[in-house]
């Protein structure tokens, strides 16, 4: 099955046979040795530990048993990382090879001490992380949420409340429109969607906060289509100018906030003038700080449970 996302990880594993040529039983395949062979896009490294550890928990497979391959797709799709399992072959003698897609992440939320990554069809994937993990470039979004909200996330679980939904939707839009260097010039970033849905005028709607103490008020999130918000690709094609102003340069020009809502965006200077009381206030809990460095919490030998990484 050939998959044509470039973003998303292509995973091919084999499962040696480890049998007894004399052996009566010479078409059992011990799922014993597993290699996993992970593609392009951003992969957790704990992921392949943990396909390695639920294959070996399997038994031994049967190469004529036509449901031997069902068990082995079964027991792969219930891990909360894996989007998709492809095609399941017996290659006897040689073993069994099944083609996987990894979750493209999007975003991530904080759980606790630490930030859980968050695909983007909104799933909670296992795994926490010290800092808001790194990509091929940048690094991953924070999507801010109540502490209430925050602490029904778990492993597996799909974003269900609105300032999820809303917010990933940006984080999605944003991946979309910005280049590369685009996303090494913003740095790490909070999506604030908290109030979204009650954009006007006087409300900014969703507020990023980027290092530095910038912010950036984008209106209503992508997901709503609201008749006459400013197409997102204009946003982004905003906010990119706006952080090219930051590059050392005879034109450098340091900003506190960029409005991306308006065909002209407003621009406020550093010590500038103060711009109308927005009411918007940063989530302290979310907002970036700069210097963190992401690393692994969980060892990559511990399978994720069935729900909850806690």
């Amino acid at each position: 099955m050939a998959i044509a996302l470039a973003v998303v990880a292509s995973l091919w594993f084999v499962y040696s046979l480890a049998r007894d040529i004399e052996a009566a039983d010479f078409t059992r395949l011990d799922l014993d040795a597993v290699r996993v062979d992970s593609g392009p896009g951003w992969v957790d490294p704990r992921w392949e530990s943990w396909v390695e550890q639920r294959v070996r928990e399997l038994p031994a497979m049967n190469a004529d048993d036509a449901a031997s391959p069902d068990a082995l797709r079964g027991a792969l799709e219930e891990l909360p990382f894996v989007a998709e399992v492809g095609d399941v072959r017996v290659l006897w003698p040689d073993g069994v090879r099944a083609e996987l897609r990894w979750r493209e992440p999007a975003a991530c939320v904080r759980t606790g001490d630490g930030f859980a990554v968050v695909s983007v069809e909104g799933v909670v994937l296992p795994g926490e992380w010290s800092a808001p993990p790194p990509r091929r470039f940048g690094h991953l979004p924070v999507l801010a949420g109540a502490a209430a909200e925050r602490a029904e996330l778990e492993s597996g679980a799909w974003l269900a409340s609105p300032c999820w939904e809303d917010g990933l939707s940006v984080a999605r839009a944003l991946a979309r429109n910005l280049a590369a260097d685009d996303w090494i010039r913003l740095g790490r970033i909070v999506i604030d969607a908290r109030e979204a849905r009650d954009a006007s005028v006087e409300n900014p709607g969703v507020v990023l906060w980027l290092e530095g103490g910038r912010r950036a008020h984008f209106g209503r999130s992508p997901n709503h289509g609201e008749p006459g918000e400013l197409p997102v690709e204009r946003k982004c094609a905003s906010l990119a100018r706006a952080l090219r102003l930051l590059d050392d340069g005879p034109s450098r020009l340091d900003w506190e906030l960029v409005d991306l809502r308006w065909d002209q965006p407003e621009l406020l200077p550093r010590g500038g003038l103060l711009l109308p009381e927005s009411g918007a206030t940063p989530p302290k809990s979310d907002s970036p700080k700069s210097g963190a460095r992401a690393s692994p919490r969980s060892p990559a030998a511990t399978p994720p449970p069935a729900s909850g990484v806690r």
